[in-house]
């Protein structure tokens, strides 16, 4: 053991810490692309009294890192150094008031739109095509088909890296294209979101809509990370799939990495060796699209870690 878990060993023992922890654990079962370098702590927090007396004690010692249900996310082979938190399903509730509907973030996407279609909430259906959870879902803003987390969400309840109660609302300055402006250091726990009454048939032929779409135009059952990169903004009149189309980068393929035969953002991993290489690949792409068309493309998949 390092320092690092020597001194996460005895605070998690000196407060009687009830959920799990490994070291130099390999997190290639937590993100979908199915590669990925090593935690130096892993943990996940019984709950969140627990999770905030670990942070206090550690009084920033080391960084934290948050991951989710790894849908949207790339680890580089060097792994993730300090610690790494994933919540779990201690932080999976989901609960309602008159006014609103509150969520923990541990909560599958599709598992909250298939919640609020039963009760006839609208504003949800979108969910049901993107994979991950609400927690991953409020940090960047999740969203497709015109709609956006923004549009629906109304407060978060979250933790600071110092293990401090934090809360932030929606306001003007909190969300942008697949950006949350708020989120950095902070942990979200649950959130609020509106509850809207709506017709069922209406919802549900929503989300058939989204679900029938996705399975026509994406990629599935196949190691991917959602799409790769975010769209361009609208003055530029085309998406990113567009602009690798084309860039004459349809069938480009490289160390048993390519880009899905259904969509052009979808990159598809076809190999165990190298998260590294993934990002390599994308990097590619990126770079021969602005030779092409002078337009850099942003990554929408969050890459953390070191090479």
């Amino acid at each position: 053991m390092n320092s690092h878990q020597v001194h996460f060993k005895k605070i998690y023992k000196q407060i009687d810490a009830k959920g799990d922890y490994k070291f130099d654990f390999n997190l290639s079962k937590y993100t979908w692309l199915g590669v990925a370098g090593s935690a130096e702590i892993f943990y996940i927090p019984d709950n969140k009294e627990e999770l905030s007396a670990i942070l206090k004690n550690l009084k920033g010692d080391i960084t934290v890192n948050i991951i989710g249900l790894g849908s949207n996310i790339l680890i580089r082979d060097g792994g993730i150094k300090g610690l790494v938190i994933k919540l779990g399903r201690n932080f999976g509730t989901i609960e309602e008031n008159e006014n609103h509907i509150n969520v923990g973030s541990y909560v599958p996407d599709r598992i909250l739109s298939n919640y609020c279609l039963k009760n006839s909430y609208s504003g949800f259906e979108y969910l049901s095509g993107i994979p991950g959870s609400i927690g991953g879902a409020v940090y960047m803003n999740a969203g497709c088909y015109g709609t956006e987390v923004k549009d629906i969400f109304l407060k978060a309840y979250c933790l600071d890296y110092d293990g401090n109660t934090r809360t932030f609302e929606n306001t003007s300055d909190t969300f942008s294209y697949r950006k949350n402006n708020i989120v950095n250091n902070l942990i979200v726990i649950d959130a609020d979101f509106k509850k809207t009454k709506g017709d069922f048939q209406t919802i549900e032929h929503k989300m058939k809509e989204v679900v029938s779409s996705k399975k026509t135009t994406q990629p599935e059952k196949i190691r991917t990370a959602g799409s790769t990169f975010k769209n361009p903004k609208k003055s530029i009149g085309k998406k990113a799939w567009e602009l690798i189309e084309e860039s004459g980068l349809r069938s480009f393929k490289m160390n048993g990495i390519s880009l899905s035969p259904k969509h052009a953002n979808f990159i598809v991993n076809q190999q165990f060796k190298s998260s590294n290489m993934i990002e390599d690949f994308g990097e590619v792409i990126r770079e021969k699209v602005f030779n092409q068309t002078g337009i850099m493309l942003d990554w929408e998949i969050q890459i953390i870690g070191d090479r």
